[in-house]
Parts: structure tokens; sequence; C-alpha cells
């Protein structure tokens, strides 16, 4: 047992050293309202939430019909790719592929806290959260939050995609996400029985120490 919490703490020691020295990794401070007007925010929020019902109806191929057609390269990177996917034609095989992947059962997106931001007059950008669940043959169900951004271009039909990019959390951050998961209930009312115990033991060998010294 004490291997196991040597090395998983040894992991996330690494894990956690670039995050943990830039300071409050995991601060979470209120959303910067971004001026923008009501149209252009209303419009591109309405582009999003169609998208994420379009995934929900596991018709993924529809999804294709929300992006600008004039875009000659679309561009897309979700978490799971190991590049991105440039052009119509790799766009198209992933989202319409000439066969559905049979392991995937069922898949659900939730997008919140979306934030919209002008910046030309046909262009935005929109930055949310997306809790994502997945089924697959065989598995339990998974679920996941992800940030994601987007750009759209103002065509006539309303806001359509451009541009869509995932960015998901750091390896580290993850595994300590998951191992709060763990965490008792009671932990809060052992820790502070803990921290006075400890107090008891480091006074006690603090005079202990000065005993000694004074001989």
């Amino acid at each position: 047992m004490f291997k196991i919490f040597h090395t998983t703490a040894l992991l996330l020691t690494i894990f956690w050293c670039s995050a943990a020295t830039a300071g409050g990794h995991k601060v979470i401070k209120p959303m910067v309202e971004i001026p923008v007007d009501a149209e252009v925010s209303e419009g591109v929020t309405k582009t999003l939430l169609e998208t994420e019902k379009r995934w929900n109806s596991q018709d993924f191929a529809t999804i294709l019909e929300l992006w600008d057609e004039d875009q000659a390269f679309p561009t897309y990177i979700a978490e799971e790719q190991a590049q991105w996917f440039v052009g119509w034609e790799r766009l198209r095989g992933y989202l319409d592929p000439p066969r559905p992947n049979p392991a995937i059962e069922a898949l659900r997106m939730e997008y919140y806290d979306i934030q919209v931001k002008q910046i030309a007059p046909d262009l935005a950008i929109a930055i949310w959260y997306l809790h994502f669940e997945m089924k697959t043959i065989g598995s339990a169900p998974i679920g996941e939050e992800v940030r994601a951004s987007g750009v759209f271009r103002k065509k006539a039909d309303g806001w359509k995609w451009i541009h869509y990019a995932e960015s998901p959390i750091t390896a580290g951050v993850f595994l300590e996400n998951l191992m709060e998961t763990q965490v008792r209930d009671d932990w809060d009312e052992f820790y502070e029985d803990a921290k006075e115990k400890k107090k008891e033991i480091w006074r006690k060998k603090r005079e202990a120490q000065n005993r000694a010294a004074k001989k």
C-alpha cells in the first residue's frame, strides 16, 4: 500500500510541477463579461445549441450543414485526434464517415457558460464548456468536462462554423480531479482532528528538543 501511495505521490508531483509553480491553477473565478451586440451573441449561441442538438440526435452528419460551405479550409480538432482536420474531405470523414463506428452506442453533449466575442463585422469567437457522455459496447458510460472554442462567420442564413477546437485539461489536473472524487464524506472532520494531533506531536517534540539543549 505504501509503495502505491509513494508512486502516486511521485506522479502527482511530476504532473503538478509546472502548474503549481504558477499558483492557483484550479482557482475558479467569476466569468468576465464580454461586451457584445445581443444579436451577434444570440445568433452564435443559436448555432452552438443547434450543434448540441444534432450531436444528441446521433445523426452527426447533419452538423456539416452548420459549417460555412464557402470556407475553403475548415479546421477542426477534438481532444482525441492526433492532428488537425484541415479541409472538407477530412471534416466530412470525421462527421459523416462511410461506415459509422459500431462501437459507439450513444453520445451526449451539453454546452454551457457560452461567451461570444465579435472580432469583425462578419466574424465571432465563442468559448464555452461542454459536458460529454458516451456509451460504447461492453463498457459502462463515461463522462467528461471539456473546454472548447469556435470561430463563426455571419452568413445570410445565420452564423456558420469555420473553426472548432477542444482544449482538454492536463494529465496531472485530470488525475487530481479523479482522485478528489475518491475522498470520503467524513474527511473534513478527520482533517481537523488530525491537524490538532499533529500540533500536539510537534509541541511535545519541541519541548523534548529544548530540554535536551539545556543539558
